[in-house]
C-alpha cells in the first residue's frame, strides 16, 4: 500500500501545472580553449566545415600562417572533431560537434572560431549556425551559410554568397557578388562589379553599384540607389525605392 502511495504521489508532481521536467537532459558545461595552426606556404584556398558557434575570419597581410583559436563549450564526453590540415593547395578546418539532438540545460554545445589567414587565400566556408564576420580577402571568397548574422567587408574578388536566415551586410568588394538569400535583412553596399540577388524575404538595400543589379525578389521593400544598370525580374510584395541608376533599367514585376 505505501509503495502505491508513493506512486501515486510522484505522479501528481510530474503533471503539476507549469512543471517541465526533462528526463535525461544534457549540458554542454565543459569550457575548453584550443589553438590551432598551419604554415600557409603551398596553400591557395581555405575550406572550412564548422557546425554551431561564431566564424570570425581576417586576412592579415605577411602572414605566413593559417592560425585558429577555438572556444568550446562540450559535454563532458568531448564529442567533438576539431581538426586543420593541410591537402595538396588547400587548408581544410574542420570544427563541429556531435549530435545535439534532445534537450540541453542552458546552451547546447557550440565552437566559437577566430582565424587569422594570409590575405591571399580564397575562402570556401560550409557553416551551420551562429554569426560570421569576414574582413580583407585578397581573393574569391564562396560562404554557405545556414543561420546567423553574415557580416562580410574589404574582399579584392568575386563572392558568392548562399544563406539561410539572419541579416546579411556585405561592403567593400572590388569584384562581382551573387547572393541567394532565404529571409533576413540585406545591405549591400560599394561593389565595383555587378550584383545579383535572389531573395526570399526581408529588407534590402544596394548601394554605390558600379555594375548591373539583378534582383529576384519573394517580399519586403527593396531599396536601389546609384547603380550601373538595374533589372528586377520579380519585385515581389513591398515597396520599391530607385533612385540614381545610370544604365540599363528594367523593372517586370
Amino acid at each position: 500500500m505505501k509503495m502505491t502511495k508513493i506512486a501515486a504521489l510522484l505522479s501528481a508532481v510530474l503533471i503539476l501545472p507549469g512543471c517541465v521536467i526533462h528526463v535525461g537532459a544534457q549540458s554542454a558545461d565543459v569550457e575548453l580553449q584550443e589553438n590551432l595552426s598551419i604554415a600557409s606556404s603551398g596553400v591557395k584556398t581555405l575550406e572550412v566545415e564548422s557546425g554551431a558557434g561564431f566564424l570570425n575570419i581576417v586576412g592579415v597581410e605577411g602572414a605566413t600562417e593559417i592560425t585558429v583559436k577555438a572556444d568550446i563549450e562540450t559535454t563532458k564526453k568531448r564529442n567533438y572533431e576539431l581538426e586543420l590540415t593541410k591537402v595538396g593547395s588547400r587548408a581544410v578546418l574542420v570544427a563541429k560537434h556531435g549530435s545535439t539532438s534532445g534537450f540541453w540545460n542552458g546552451s547546447s554545445p557550440s565552437i566559437n572560431l577566430t582565424v587569422q589567414v594570409p590575405k591571399h587565400l580564397a575562402l570556401d566556408i560550409d557553416d551551420g549556425s551562429g554569426d560570421i564576420s569576414i574582413t580583407d580577402i585578397n581573393n574569391f571568397v564562396e560562404v554557405e551559410d545556414g543561420s546567423g548574422s553574415l557580416f562580410i567587408k574589404n574582399i579584392q574578388g568575386d563572392l558568392i554568397v548562399d544563406d539561410g536566415s539572419g541579416e546579411l551586410e556585405i561592403s567593400n568588394v572590388s569584384g562581382n557578388v551573387d547572393i541567394d538569400d532565404g529571409s533576413g535583412e540585406m545591405t549591400v553596399t560599394d561593389i565595383a562589379g555587378s550584383v545579383k540577388v535572389e531573395d526570399g524575404s526581408g529588407e534590402m538595400t544596394l548601394r554605390h553599384i558600379g555594375g548591373m543589379v539583378t534582383i529576384d525578389d519573394g517580399s519586403g521593400s527593396i531599396e536601389v540607389k546609384d547603380a550601373g544598370g538595374l533589372t528586377i525580374t520579380d519585385s515581389g510584395s513591398g515597396g520599391l525605392n530607385i533612385k540614381d541608376v545610370k544604365g540599363e533599367f528594367n523593372i517586370d514585376s
